[in-house]
């Protein structure tokens, strides 16, 4: 077994995120773990990694099992440093680490004072806000990429299983080292990724429309295109400025003040669909829905019960896309499963809050 203290000093990371929001600085512990694999029953656990905080520095400790039979040894000697803190903070420990160390604690009779410490996982704190984002995938360094805080680890978990199996059967300082460096630089990581909590923020974002114009464009198969370029302001500071596109809605916010939303216009029939379709009946001859207290007159073979998908109104018009439900604009289709969304354009002026309550309502419903 062995045992590899670092430290860094905070003055390398140029960042303005307070590290008093996530609590008593003194009583926080970073931790990331190495394994062999996903299994807690069938995997070894060969490196756990620990950061905390001292005066101007960032200090890691890293216990790494030469040997599987070490697999206890490391976990003991953590979880007896750990004791002295308070707040865990993580990156997916809620469904990983935590449950792999407390299997492992149990196999090896250990006691496992973890359970009784607070959890900062910054992992479902902003999975919420990956889409809008327009984050490719929610891993610590697509995260890192985002930020640009980028690092030069060039290998992933899985790819250091083999390597860690290597070095049990002939141990090298060559082999040791990408080890020890890829649990550092995840360590780090999760210091230099803490500015994505500003991120949360989003969610209480407010929105304010400055205006909007229709476009014409080109599309890459020749047919012109039209869609709506809006102009809003916010009121937040952000680490980084971002865009995303998600089905034809694209977004852009700048760190502070400016957003600009562009939506595709559709022209045609679309369905507006009832909730509640148990009050209507469906008509199959004319494709339409009637409500039950105005089909008396409707012969029994000619109706039948309203289902979700087929209880609709059918209207024809210039309509524009949006990511979900807004306060004051009708909700359209093209068909129930549809995942895309339009509202009428002539609803747009329908009243001077409209456009306030669309903008805002369309980054809303991006936060999943």
């Amino acid at each position: 077994m062995q045992e590899i203290r670092q430290s860094f000093a905070l003055s390398e990371w140029n960042t303005d995120f307070e590290i008093k929001r996530l609590g008593d600085r003194d009583q926080l512990l970073f931790i990331d773990i190495e394994t062999t694999g996903l299994s807690r029953e069938t995997t070894y656990l060969y490196l756990i990694g620990c950061g905390y905080f001292s005066a101007d520095t960032y200090q890691t400790i890293q216990w790494f099992a030469e040997h599987p039979k070490e697999e206890q040894y490391i976990l003991d000697d953590f979880l007896r440093f750990s004791e002295g803190f308070h707040t865990l903070v993580n990156y997916n420990g809620a469904k990983f680490d935590l449950p792999y160390l407390k299997y492992k604690a149990q196999k090896h009779k250990l006691p496992f004072p973890l359970e009784e410490f607070e959890l900062i996982d910054l992992y479902p704190k902003i999975k919420p806000y990956g889409k809008l984002l327009g984050l490719p995938s929610l891993k610590q360094r697509s995260i890192e990429d985002f930020l640009g805080v980028h690092s030069e680890d060039p290998n992933t978990g899985r790819d250091l299983i083999s390597v860690w199996f290597d070095y049990v059967r002939e141990p090298s300082k060559e082999l040791l080292k990408p080890l020890l460096y890829h649990n550092s630089e995840d360590l780090l990581g999760m210091l230099r990724i803490l500015p994505i909590l500003d991120f949360c923020q989003l969610s209480e974002a407010n929105i304010y429309y400055v205006n909007h114009i229709r476009n014409n464009y080109k599309a890459l198969d020749s047919s012109t295109r039209s869609e709506l370029l809006f102009s809003c302001t916010h009121d937040l500071r952000l680490p980084v400025g971002f865009s995303s596109l998600n089905d034809r809605i694209f977004i852009s916010f700048e760190k502070t003040e400016r957003l600009t939303i562009r939506v595709p216009i559709e022209e045609g029939e679309l369905r507006h669909f009832y909730e509640n379709y148990k009050d209507y009946y469906y008509l199959p001859a004319e494709d339409i829905c009637v409500h039950k207290s105005a089909a008396s007159g409707v012969d029994r073979a000619h109706r039948e019960k309203a289902k979700r998908e087929n209880c609709y109104s059918k209207h024809s018009g210039a309509f524009f896309q949006t990511s979900g439900p807004a306060e004051g604009f009708t909700l359209f289709q093209t068909d129930y499963k549809s995942g895309r969304f339009f509202f009428p354009l002539s609803e747009l002026s329908k009243s001077k809050e409209a456009p306030d309550h669309f903008c805002q309502a369309l980054i809303k419903n991006l936060i999943q």
